[in-house]
């Protein structure tokens, strides 16, 4: 009566050994992002020559492996990623305008920089994280500081990954690999943009007209306004009418008293420099390199500053106002 309970107990036992000694499956890689896009954002082409660098990770670049088959040890196993760029790894725009970016496996500064043509095995190279479940494959981009010179637009690549694998198929005690390793591939296609925004810089020095007792003795005042905008950009420049015009009569206050005052385009012309329709500066009208801006060299506007001398000299004081300078793509 004794003996059935202790044999049933013995047979328990032994099934749980042998449960024990069986093999852990390993799946092969998956091919999970076939086609994204990456951006970069906007950047002022003006300030895309000084800006910091630029760095976009993507967590999964195309595929996922077990995290279980990289517990095992090498032994001939890979995850390769072999990588090729329509733009040999540069932003390409329109107008041929390009800027270079580099692609790493990983997001860590010490990563090595990926070679067109040569795969990176990413098998316990450090980039990937171990455990359980799946793990993804990353990729990290960087696009350096750029040349100032860039036309405006939108820049962009596309980056073909070409996969291959060969993991643990089966993984028994003590972490070895069983039977013949799981070989795969795919390809994933990752599609970067930049877009480089146009801009402009605007040098305008401020107007002195001096001191005289009356209306009479103040002479006129003839400077450059200089403005450097993105290459091969059209563009117009305005000055609004002041803090205390009145009847769109550009005015210097000093408390409640004015002194009328008037910008003029060019050393000897009459036509007012306003911000609205033909009393605008297009950039072909420049004096100095007119036409299209280059993003290197600036344009000259030259104007003319006069005190309007038919009205009576007002009281004495530090008559000022502050003009704002406008650029209209």
């Amino acid at each position: 009566m004794t003996t059935a309970p202790l044999s049933w107990r013995a047979g328990l036992l032994l099934l749980a050994l042998v449960l024990g000694f069986l093999p852990r499956p390993s799946s092969a890689c998956q091919l999970d992002t076939p086609s994204q896009l990456i951006s970069f954002g906007t950047q002022s082409s003006l300030a895309a020559g000084v800006s910091a660098q630029s760095a976009r990770a993507v967590p999964n670049a195309g595929i996922s492996c077990p995290a279980t088959a990289l517990t095992v040890l090498p032994g001939g196993f890979f995850i390769n990623a072999t990588v090729s760029s329509a733009n040999d790894l540069r932003l390409r725009h329109a107008s041929g305008d390009s800027i270079a970016y580099a692609a790493y496996p990983s997001d860590n500064p010490q990563a090595p920089a990926l070679t067109p043509g040569a795969p990176f095995n990413y098998y316990n190279s450090g980039f990937l994280q171990t455990g359980s479940g799946w793990v993804n494959v990353p990729m990290t981009f960087r696009v350096p500081a750029a040349a100032g010179n860039l036309s405006a637009g939108t820049y962009t690549d596309t980056l073909t990954i070409v996969w291959r694998w060969s993991v643990c198929r089966e993984i028994g005690l003590g972490g070895l690999c069983l039977g013949a390793p799981r070989t795969g591939n795919a390809t994933s296609v990752i599609n970067l943009t930049l877009t480089i925004a146009p801009d402009c810089i605007v040098q305008a020095p401020d107007v002195d007209f001096g001191s005289a007792p009356l209306i009479s003795g103040f002479e006129p005042v003839t400077q450059t306004l200089l403005v450097r905008c993105t290459k091969g950009q059209s563009f117009s420049v305005g000055i609004d009418n002041g803090q205390h015009a009145a009847g769109g009569q550009r005015r210097m206050a000093a408390g409640g008293d004015y002194l009328a005052y008037e910008i003029f385009q060019g050393p000897a012309s009459t036509t007012r420099w306003g911000n609205s329709g033909g009393a605008r500066r297009a950039s072909t009208s420049a004096e100095t390199n007119p036409g299209a801006g280059t993003g290197i060299t600036a344009q000259g506007f030259i104007y003319r500053a006069e005190i309007l001398t038919d009205q009576a000299t007002p009281p004495p004081g530090a008559y000022s106002d502050t003009l704002v300078v406008d650029i209209a793509f």
